[in-house]
């Protein structure tokens, strides 16, 4: 009998080992898939940029890719939508795959904020920059890898173009209250550095062509340094102005800017400026904030012109003291 036991026990383990190894090569071949086309934009992610894309959020994070892998100063990239990865074989594990410091590159950090008090689980102050992270982005920063993805903080949230955003130094989130769903997502800073810089990266790039295109619209941003302030202070205001189509700065662009104080619908005196962009389509100034009631709206209005073409952008901050 005993022999019949060990027997029937032999020939259980043979028929498992049997089923792993039907099994097994299914299984592999699914965690195997290394590279991914994408038709949307007609680029492909492979390897460890694919690892990492599939591993750390995919589309929704990063968005599609913009470019295939290419060599720049050196440095394996390729940018999408959302972000720009980067290689970088000297790092351990699992730091070898990196994202570029977009939000540090396009010159949006901003100086930084006293620590808010009292302290709060629901807002977390980084010391590294001085900016806080609070409420519904602060939930989407630590459900999606935190600082290994983001950066810290270089801004506080703010409206931009009409609409809350945040900058880190390497993403930037938007807040998009009439999406139930999606209420915070992750902008497309990845678009925006390519669009910027691409003529010079592909010119150093071989068997890539410099990209031309007509400029038929003007797309204008309004960025403060304060969203609250008090009178007798200066405000920061910084405009980039961009190809609606293409995203490509442009330069020489006229820019008028006023402070609107919104209870009267009265210009501030002294605060209004024309200056012209730059060669990465940014303009800046510093404007003196002397009048206005405590509780008031000032609106940041910015006309641009360039060549028969013009636009207006705004952005608001609060009088409080």
């Amino acid at each position: 009998m005993k022999s019949i036991r060990f027997f029937r026990k032999i020939s259980i383990v043979l028929l498992l080992a049997i089923a792993v190894g039907f099994f097994a090569p299914q299984t592999s071949l699914a965690q195997r898939k290394t590279e991914e086309f994408f038709v949307e934009t007609g680029h492909l992610v492979k390897g460890e940029f694919y690892t990492y894309f599939r591993t750390y959020g995919g589309l929704e994070i990063f968005g599609y890719p913009l470019t295939d892998e290419f060599v720049y100063q050196g440095l394996t990239v390729q940018y999408f939508q959302k972000a720009r990865m980067e290689w970088h074989p000297e790092n351990p594990v699992p730091y070898k795959v990196q994202l570029g410091l977009l939000g540090e590159e396009l010159k949006y950090r901003q100086p930084p904020v006293p620590e808010p008090t009292p302290r709060s689980r629901r807002k977390v102050f980084f010391p590294e920059t001085g900016h806080t992270v609070s409420y519904a982005f602060l939930d989407f920063f630590n459900k999606h890898g935190g600082i290994d993805i983001f950066g810290y903080p270089i801004t506080e949230m703010y409206f931009e173009d009409g609409q809350i955003v945040q900058y880190f130094q390497r993403l930037k989130l938007l807040w998009q209250p009439n999406d139930p769903v999606n209420t915070v997502a992750v902008g497309n800073l990845g678009s925006v550095h390519y669009n910027m810089y691409r003529d010079h990266m592909l010119s150093e790039t071989p068997g890539e062509s410099r990209i031309q295109t007509e400029i038929t619209k003007l797309r204008a941003v309004v960025s403060l340094r304060y969203s609250v302030m008090s009178t007798r202070r200066n405000q920061i205001v910084t405009v980039l102005v961009t190809d609606n189509n293409s995203g490509a700065p442009i330069e020489n662009a006229q820019v008028n800017i006023s402070f609107v104080d919104k209870s009267v619908n009265v210009t501030l005196p002294g605060s209004s400026q024309t200056l012209i962009t730059d060669k990465r389509g940014f303009a800046s100034v510093s404007l003196p904030v002397n009048e206005g009631h405590s509780g008031t709206n000032i609106v940041v209005l910015a006309v641009v012109t360039y060549g028969g073409l013009s636009t207006t952008a705004q952005n608001v901050f609060l009088l409080w003291w």
